[in-house]
């Protein structure tokens, strides 16, 4: 029974951190993508 419960925990800490990192990264997506369209901007 308390494998099941550790087993459990565990999956939920390991989707949280994937899916943190997912929304992190498409944060920064956006970041890069905005300066890129700045910096392109200014070229012009």
């Amino acid at each position: 029974m308390e494998l099941i419960i550790y087993i459990f925990l565990f999956l939920i800490i390991f989707l949280g951190v994937i899916f943190n990192l997912k929304i992190t990264n498409l944060k920064k997506v956006k970041e890069i993508r905005n300066k890129a369209k700045d910096f392109s901007k200014k070229n012009n």
